[in-house]
This record gives C-alpha cells, sequence and structure tokens, in this order.
C-alpha cells in the first residue's frame, strides 16, 4: 500500500501539523529529501553526453503485413528546466520532457507524450546499458515496450525496442542507430 512502503521507507514521518504544532500528521522526512537535489543532479550528469544533434537510422523487419524498411532522420536533445530534465527539441525550437532522474524511487523516467503515449522506467546503468520498460500506448497500440539503449561512445549510441508478447516473450519491434552530427 502506498502510504505504509512511503512511511516505510522513511520518505514520509509522523510530525507536528502546519497548523496545529499539537496534532500529528503525515510529514515529509526533510533530512532525507535534502539530500535528492544532489543525487539527482549527479545522475543526471551520466546522460549530459546526449546533449546535442543526432543523426539516426530505424531498421523495422518485416512481418506478415510490411516488408522490412530503414527510415533516417535526425534529432535533439538539450538539458531543460534547470538541468532537471533532457528534452527533445523540435525543428521550430519547442522543447519536450523527454527522460528525468527521479530520486524517490532511484529510477530513470522516459515520458512520452506525443504520437506514443506512456512511462518507461529504468533502474539505471549497468556499464554501458541502460533499459527502460512500460506501458506505453503506440500510436493507438496498447504495448508493454522494453527499449534497451548500449552507450558505444559520447558520439554514438543505439536502442532496441521489444514488445511483451501474450507468451510473456520478448518480440523484437525495431532497432535505431544515433550518431552525433
Amino acid at each position: 500500500m502506498l502510504m505504509e512502503e512511503l512511511f516505510g521507507r522513511g520518505i514520509m514521518a509522523m510530525g507536528p501539523a502546519k497548523d496545529d504544532p499539537n496534532r500529528l500528521t503525515g510529514t515529509f522526512n526533510m533530512e532525507l529529501l535534502k539530500t535528492f537535489p544532489a543525487l539527482k543532479a549527479t545522475e543526471m550528469e551520466k546522460m549530459r553526453w546526449l546533449e546535442g544533434e543526432w543523426n539516426s537510422v530505424n531498421r523495422v523487419p518485416a512481418t506478415s503485413k510490411n516488408p522490412a524498411y530503414e527510415d533516417v532522420g535526425s534529432g535533439k536533445y538539450k538539458f531543460c528546466e534547470k538541468d532537471s530534465w533532457i528534452c527533445l527539441v523540435a525543428k521550430e525550437g519547442r522543447k519536450r520532457r523527454y527522460l528525468t532522474f527521479d530520486p524517490f524511487s532511484r529510477q530513470w523516467i522516459y515520458l512520452l507524450a506525443e504520437g506514443a503515449y506512456g512511462i518507461l522506467r529504468s533502474a539505471g546503468w549497468n556499464g554501458d546499458v541502460l533499459v527502460f520498460e512500460g506501458e506505453m500506448t503506440m500510436i493507438g497500440v496498447n504495448c508493454v515496450l522494453r527499449q534497451t539503449w548500449k552507450k558505444r561512445s559520447n558520439d554514438a549510441f543505439s536502442f532496441v525496442n521489444e514488445e511483451r508478447l501474450a507468451d510473456g516473450c520478448w518480440g523484437h519491434v525495431d532497432e535505431w542507430e544515433l550518431r552525433r552530427k
């Protein structure tokens, strides 16, 4: 249960109410919370290499309904919101929140909010691999997606998208290669 978890983790504790110090209520553990900005900043710096402009190649395999194909494009990532988010920058300059680190859960959060909708989560980097997973809606199709990033260098990375199939296995959706412009 949510409240039990918050109190159990020490995020919340019983303390005096703001309007009546004689009444106990749930309060945030400020000693714990004051460590979060530094933790978030440290984790966000692990993604500083992503900032900049990238060329991409998307490889989609054949299915019973489509032939295999490749698509090429480009994109730009920029730290935004006082360095608390990595944003995708549209050609006209509009910034859309994309990646952040949540110090409460100690997870990376991948926000999809245009065309594809959902929140994918990751426990963090394991060497040069970062794996996100979560429920989403991709252009009207609901699925559970796993996205595995591999950092090749500060100038190259790739990721593979997989969807959870009815039998619980992961099925390959597509793969992306990105290189810094």
